[in-house]
């Protein structure tokens, strides 16, 4: 089986990397800065990563939400795992608008919403995320 993100190809534009995760900004901008954390080791879930792995994304997701909120100006970050699509464990991050309401938000989460991609806002989380 191949897996488009334990090679990272197509998934989106990577920003961060260690031994634990990969953040990449995800392709379909529907919200500015929507990014995905993606482990290291390929596994379907958390709880298949070893205390050290789990610890390891934990704090690299941390980082990006963080990073993602402070540059978007976004108040809040809706965090989906599903992996229905690719069976890999990643975590979506959504910055958004604490206005939106729950329409709006499946909207985004559907990708039936979108914004135009925006290089510098990449730069600037690429280069906080590997300050």
């Amino acid at each position: 089986m191949t897996c488009s993100l334990c090679d990272l190809a197509g998934a989106g534009e990577t920003v961060f990397t260690n031994e634990f995760a990969s953040v990449l900004i995800h392709p379909d901008w529907a919200v500015p800065g929507h990014a995905m954390v993606v482990a290291s080791r390929h596994v379907e879930n958390a709880s298949d990563l070893t205390t050290a792995e789990w610890l390891g994304f934990a704090e690299t997701a941390r980082k990006a939400e963080r990073v993602l909120l402070d540059e978007t100006r976004a108040d809040r970050a809706i965090l989906l795992k599903l992996g229905i699509q690719t069976p890999h464990l990643h975590l979506h991050i959504y910055p958004v608008s604490a206005s939106l309401d729950r329409a709006a938000v499946m909207a985004v989460i559907e990708a039936r919403a979108s914004v135009a991609r925006d290089a510098s806002l990449v730069e600037h989380v690429r280069a906080r995320m590997n300050a």
